[in-house]
């Protein structure tokens, strides 16, 4: 008996460690601190925000975590991407143990890093804990001490299956600065050989029993070439949720310095440095002091080389220096040394507060409003992707463009109501340049200006299109079309309810 005894402790000891060296507890611990997450999102159309939206079954992966700096005292958070719920009516959670799903609430978003946090109501926490046992909330680790070759571990809750599932151990293969799909934002990402598909997002991923980072995106081409959110930037940003103003968001075109653009500007075959192609006048970077055809070679003592890469300590490699202004905020201290027409400057200050895009990805409602029959939209990112291929041209001409002045932004006809009068409608579904001889600079600007012409007795009004194409606004019988268009369509709300968003 006591024989026995020792054979199954002995396999006890084995099981335990290999779950160690798998990167985290075992099976029958982790699929319930790691949770299914099940969102019923509002899909807007971006393109006519004045239509009702659709509404889609999201499921995603989460865990649970604590966080006593940012969440003190609080129990039942649960860490998963914003993708995932950024437009949740409702959210419940569930795991591969029992049928039963819980009630969450939202507790903050973070859009730009692809994160939320939630956090299971009361009551469902004890009921939970009843049936699941108390909950143990996974450890966050250091995800600056991720190196290219180590093995992590995934878990989540992918497509296909009810139960938890644990990815095969994967390696690193990448740490760097890239866009996140979501977003549309650089931050770091690390790249890992983890077998991971639909649902997993928003899982852990672990290296020795801690929680390194989450899953978020893959590469659709490959079933192996998968990323995750590094736990630092989320623990960096987790600040933030309430205030993301607060993120820098500095825009700027830099290029590398190639030979000939080296010798261009006279610089020798050693000195590194990026050129700023373009400041926006009035933006972060401008205020802070950087201006047109700027070098920046070196920023807060690390030299940049010609690719715009700077060595730095924590991550032990090379990195795109802007995640030194990743890991900052508005109003701390900020040293930059530049190249200005042939002399070396230093600009010593606080980190400025950026502007908006030109064209952005946006997470809630859309700018519009409908007046005269004509459908006036905001060009978001969002939009130009529900456009489908008649939003190509947008997304060529300006996807990639940074604003001429400060709040700028595309104002587009997105519909031309049959009442207007058009039989034709397509030539006339573009850009408004102008109302009037008045360069229309967003939105809230063309919506005021319409306004202040009604208001000084104006009848008409005229919207000039590019490709010199003219199209008149009735600005007189305006109020009375709008009222058969609204009633006619079942239309809400002529424009965006609440006020345009900035």
């Amino acid at each position: 008996m006591k024989y026995r005894t020792y054979i199954l402790l002995v396999i006890l000891i084995f099981f335990q460690s290999i779950s160690v060296s798998y990167g985290g507890p075992p099976t029958s611990a982790i699929d319930a601190q790691v949770v299914r997450i099940l969102a019923t999102n509002k899909e807007p159309y971006y393109h006519k925000p004045w239509k009702s939206p659709n509404f889609e079954t999201v499921a995603a992966s989460g865990f649970f975590f604590k966080d006593k700096e940012n969440f003190s005292g609080m129990k039942g958070l649960i860490l998963t991407n914003a993708h995932a719920v950024a437009m949740a009516q409702s959210i419940r959670i569930s795991n591969g143990r029992e049928k039963r799903r819980y009630e969450v609430k939202l507790l903050g978003i973070c859009n730009s890093a692809d994160f939320a946090v939630l956090q299971i109501k009361p009551q469902e926490l004890k009921a939970y804990e009843a049936r699941n046992g108390k909950i143990v909330p996974l450890q966050l680790g250091d995800s600056d001490k991720l190196r290219v070759g180590d093995k992590v571990l995934g878990w989540g809750y992918p497509l296909g299956g009810e139960r938890i599932s644990k990815s095969e151990e994967g390696e690193i293969s990448r740490i760097e600065v890239n866009r996140y799909t979501y977003s549309q934002e650089y931050w770091l990402m690390v790249q890992a050989s983890l077998q991971q598909n639909h649902g997993n997002s928003g899982g852990p991923v672990l290296k020795n029993g801690k929680v390194v980072g989450l899953s978020f995106q893959g590469v659709s081409a490959s079933d192996r070439i998968n990323y995750f959110i590094p736990i630092n930037l989320v623990k960096h940003l987790m600040g933030l949720l309430q205030n993301e103003e607060l993120i820098p968001r500095w825009q700027y075109e830099a290029q590398a310095m190639f030979p000939r653009l080296k010798d261009y500007y006279q610089l020798g075959a050693s000195q590194g440095g990026v050129l700023l192609n373009y400041v926006i006048p009035e933006g972060g970077p401008h205020k802070f002091g950087l201006r047109d055809n700027d070098i920046i070679f070196e920023i807060d003592g690390h030299e940049i080389d010609n690719f715009g890469d700077i060595f730095f300590e924590p991550l032990g490699q090379k990195i795109y220096f802007e995640e030194i202004l990743n890991r900052k905020r508005v109003g701390d201290p900020l040293k930059v040394k530049v190249i200005r027409e042939g002399k070396v400057l230093e600009i010593k200050g606080k980190v400025t507060k950026g502007l908006p895009k030109l064209v952005s990805k946006i997470f809630t409602r859309a700018n519009y409003f409908v007046t005269g029959g004509i459908g006036f939209v905001e060009l978001t990112y969002n939009c130009i992707k529900n456009l489908g291929r008649s939003g190509r041209s947008f997304e060529e001409k300006y996807l990639g463009e940074f604003p001429q002045k400060p709040y700028q932004k595309i104002v587009i006809i997105s519909e031309i109501f049959p009442e207007y009068g058009l039989v034709e409608t397509s030539p006339y579904l573009r850009r408004v340049e102008k109302i009037n001889d008045t360069e229309v600079l967003n939105l809230e600007h063309l919506y005021d200006t319409i306004q202040g012409l009604k208001k000084k007795g104006k009848k008409k009004a005229l919207l000039r299109l590019p490709g010199n194409i003219q199209l008149p606004l009735d600005l007189e019988k305006a109020g009375e079309l709008d009222r058969e268009i609204k009633q006619k369509y079942g239309i809400l709300y002529m424009k965006t309810p609440g006020g345009f968003l900035k």
